[in-house]
C-alpha cells in the first residue's frame, strides 16, 4: 500500500520494498492494481485497517499480508562551510659575513653561523563539508485474515541521495523480515 509520506524528495518508497521482496522470492501485487481494486469495490483505506477491510482486500487480491508504512523522518543533504586555521613555524639559520685581515695584509671574507631566525604564520582557510541525507522508515506487515501486525521494522540510513538512503532502508527491512520468516518456517 502507499506509504504515509510528507517528504517530496522521498516518494515511491513502497516500490523499493517491492523490489527487495521480489528479490527474496515473495510475490508482490502491484500497488496501482491494489488501488484500482480498492476504488472498484468502494473500499476506503485510511491509517486504520479493520479486520473486515483487510479480509476483503486479501480475498479480492489473493494476498496473505499487506505492507503498510511511513517515511518517519527525513533530513535533506546539505553542505556546511567551516573555517580551519593552521599555524606554521619555520626556522632558518642566520649567517654572518665577516672579513678577516690576513698576516700578509690581504683581506678574506667568510660566512659563519650567527643564530636562527624563527618565523610564524597563521592561515585561515574555508573547508566545505557535505552532510548526507538521512531517511527513516517504519514498515509493518498486516495479516489480511486477522488484521494483526505480524511484523514491524524501522530503521534509518544516510546517503548522498535521499532515494539511495531509502533504498538501503528498504533492503535492510526486507532482509530482516525474510530472516524472521525463515525462523518461523524452521520452527514449524
Amino acid at each position: 500500500m502507499a506509504f504515509n509520506n510528507s517528504y517530496s524528495s522521498v516518494q515511491g518508497v513502497e516500490n523499493l520494498f517491492a523490489k527487495y521482496f521480489l528479490s527474496y522470492g515473495f510475490k508482490v501485487v502491484e500497488r496501482a492494481q491494489l488501488e484500482s481494486v480498492l476504488q472498484e469495490h468502494h473500499i476506503a483505506v485510511s491509517g486504520y485497517l479493520s479486520p473486515e477491510t483487510t479480509r476483503e482486500i486479501g480475498r479480492i487480491l489473493g494476498v496473505d499480508v499487506l505492507l503498510v508504512g511511513e517515511v518517519s523522518s527525513y533530513t535533506p543533504p546539505r553542505t556546511e562551510l567551516t573555517m580551519t586555521s593552521s599555524r606554521k613555524m619555520e626556522t632558518r639559520p642566520v649567517m654572518a659575513q665577516e672579513v678577516m685581515k690576513m698576516p700578509d695584509g690581504t683581506y678574506v671574507g667568510y660566512t659563519r653561523p650567527a643564530g636562527t631566525e624563527v618565523s610564524r604564520s597563521y592561515e585561515v582557510r574555508p573547508i566545505e563539508y557535505t552532510i548526507n541525507a538521512e531517511v527513516g522508515i517504519i514498515a509493518k506487515l498486516v495479516d489480511v485474515e486477522t488484521a494483526e501486525i505480524i511484523w514491524v521494522g524501522s530503521t534509518n540510513s544516510t546517503s548522498a541521495s535521499p532515494l539511495d538512503a531509502a533504498d538501503m532502508v528498504a533492503r535492510n527491512l526486507v532482509k530482516s523480515f525474510a530472516k524472521e520468516i525463515n525462523k518461523l518456517q524452521r520452527t514449524k
